[in-house]
């Protein structure tokens, strides 16, 4: 057996020929010595190596106190460092052991045996810890790895998808004859399915790797809730359910919080009630909880409800409620393991109360800070233009290139191409784009380091929206892309509404929009109900809204020109949910604040109400150049 080796840091002769004698004489332990007398020598010893433990006194004749430990610790931080000294003092003993010492002796209190075992027992401490920081270092390395493993899938996966889905959809906008439409629609929905699956495992394994982090942000909680139910709506009336919501005016409407991952929760545990329930309906309620402060929700449905025995592993990933449950209703079973993440991650906690055959109901409870509602004064140049003329499209791979380009124009855009940095630059100093969509992963130059030439170019817009596109977008990355000077991120494949959204100011929200207000129209929104409820239908929608609800305005106005803060609050109610119905979101926004401060008692009604009326004619124009 090695003998331990020891470097003794003593400046009495008399105590360090004891210590040495002791250590010898140890049983079942052979140790070597080594003693120094001052700091200086201990410390070029130990740079040397060749010593597993440092026995050191703290006061020498050139150093003293904790001067001394940090001083050792510094120049071997690997090394165990037992204290051995005279001074019997705890507060002493304290620092020393928060400053690394693995354990701290009084000369003469103890014998040869209780010191060897003190000096063997740091030694296999301070071995334990390294082997323990090693096995963590292995663990983040792993963990990278996993990342830059599940970043490459995901990329390889949507890049065949981004085409297939594209491609699909571009056959759709073609005429088909009934059985090759149902065909085009099936790869569709499938695509669209296996996208599904691909973003709950990355949501997933970024969630089990602490990959995802909180933003805190002002939001209007109603109109977030009546989204998703307007979202989910469509696919619950092809099951002839009926989608409700509730809403109680005790609750805050505005407050501070997350909305991306609480949006993404609700969408989860929404989705998972149509799918289960066959006939009857589905209800999201929003209560507050009087003794916790937090606001609960509540998705309830008349579904197939959960087995007793199914009840501990729910929120397990790859957990279904039984075997039949993949191959009847699909999914991986990663759902509300992501949804118990998420809450968690929010502060809060999650469950359910349900009954076999007869209906479930999931519940989640989050706090929320209060937020003060920002009134808009936006005014017209500050309300960013609907369409534009000019697209550049930056990608190395000719399907995405071709796929992206066609959804486009087909919608009314000019797009020019680029497969590479370089060919991208030159396109931007001979033309004006009013988009730039720039592939993250690219040879030579990736997408950040274009959009740092673009954004320094001499003529740069600094109006121009550049956006990143990738296949795996990752919430560490906002900080390297927002230096950049990008915009925002879109996830491959991404959907031309969401293009659209970027173009209006809309729900996809670029950097720069949130300093000029919402936008006119949330087109992805207004396009998925067209697509929904068909063109006929929504013309009809928008004419019935431009009779009817220019009767609340002329209400308004009136109300606002007179003073009557009472009688103007239900004018601009009901105008703003109209609105809201239509996705006119400034229009709505404005109404909002006009109503808030209108029941407060509050003059800065009247001046909200002021420009009602262009914003109103803006508004229905807008909404007119969308659904001609």
């Amino acid at each position: 057996m090695d003998p331990i080796r020891v470097l003794l840091l003593e400046d009495d002769p008399a105590d360090a020929r004891l210590v040495d004698l002791m250590l010898r004489k140890a049983p079942r332990t052979l140790f070597s010595v080594e003693i120094c007398s001052k700091l200086a020598q201990a410390v070029e010893r130990l740079a040397q190596g060749g010593f597993n433990v440092v026995l050191a006194d703290l006061s020498l004749p050139d150093s003293s106190g904790l001067a001394t430990l940090k001083a050792l610790t510094d120049t071997a931080p690997d090394m165990a460092v037992v204290v051995l000294t005279g001074n019997d003092d705890d507060a002493q003993a304290i620092e020393a052991l928060k400053h690394g010492a693995q354990d701290y002796l009084v000369k003469g209190r103890d014998d040869g045996f209780i010191l060897s075992r003190v000096v063997r027992y740091a030694v296999e401490r301070k071995n334990a810890e390294q082997a323990l920081r090693e096995a963590r270092d292995k663990a983040e390395e792993a963990a990278q790895v996993k990342s830059l493993f599940l970043a490459t899938v995901g990329h390889e996966i949507r890049t065949p998808l981004n085409g297939i889905l594209g491609m699909a959809r571009l056959l759709l906008d073609t005429p088909l004859d009934q059985r090759q439409k149902v065909f085009a629609e099936t790869v569709v929905s499938s695509g669209e399915l296996l996208l599904g699956l691909v973003n709950d495992i990355l949501d997933f394994s970024r969630l089990e790797a602490d990959g995802l982090t909180l933003e805190t942000t002002s939001f209007d909680l109603l109109n977030m809730v009546e989204d998703i139910r307007l979202l989910m709506a469509p696919r619950a009336a092809d099951k002839g359910l009926t989608l409700g919501c509730r809403f109680p005016p005790e609750v805050q409407r505005q407050v501070s919080g997350d909305p991306l991952r609480l949006r993404q929760v609700l969408l989860n545990l929404v989705g998972n009630a149509i799918k289960f329930t066959a006939n009857g309906s589905v209800m999201i309620a929003v209560a507050k909880e009087e003794t916790s402060g937090m606001v609960r929700f509540t998705v309830s449905d008349t579904g197939i409800g959960i087995p007793e025995e199914a009840r501990d592993i729910l929120f397990n990933e790859f957990s279904q409620a039984d075997s039949s449950v993949a191959r009847r209703y699909g999914g991986a079973g990663l759902g509300l393991a992501i949804c118990k993440r998420l809450v968690t991650l929010m502060g809060g906690a999650i469950g359910f109360d349900s009954t076999p055959g007869s209906g479930t109901q999931f519940w989640f409870r989050i706090p929320f800070s209060d937020a003060v509602l920002a009134t808009t004064t936006a005014n017209a140049k500050e309300i960013p233009t609907l369409m534009p003329q000019v697209v550049l499209l930056v990608d190395d791979n000719e399907v995405n290139l071709q796929v992206a380009s066609g959804l486009l124009q087909r919608h009314g855009h000019t797009v020019m191409t680029a497969a590479d940095g370089p060919a991208a630059l030159d396109l931007a100093r001979r033309h004006r784009f009013d988009l730039v969509l720039l592939d993250k992963h690219m040879p030579d130059m990736d997408g950040l380091e274009v959009a740092r030439c673009l954004r320094g170019l001499p003529d740069a817009d600094p109006a121009q929206h550049i956006w990143l596109l990738t296949a795996n977008p990752v919430e560490q990355d906002v900080r390297a892309w927002r230096d950049a000077g990008i915009d925002g991120c879109l996830a491959k494949p991404f959907r031309v509404e969401e293009v659209a959204g970027i173009l209006a100011g809309g729900t996809a929200g670029a950097g720069r929009q949130s300093s000029g207000g919402p936008s006119l129209v949330n087109l992805p929104d207004l396009l998925a109900d067209m697509r929904d409820l068909g063109h006929e239908r929504m013309r009809g929608l928008v004419d019935l809204f431009g009779r009817s609800a220019v009767q609340d305005l002329e209400a308004a106005l009136v109300r606002a020109a007179a003073g009557d803060l009472e009688g103007l609050a239900s004018p601009v109610h009901r105008l703003a949910s109209a609105s809201s119905s239509l996705h006119l979101t400034a229009l709505a926004a404005r109404c909002r604040a006009i109503e808030n401060a209108a029941r407060a008692r509050d003059g800065k009604a009247q001046n909200l109400a002021k420009d009602l009326g262009e914003l109103w004619d803006r508004s229905l124009k807008a909404l007119n150049e969308v659904v001609v």
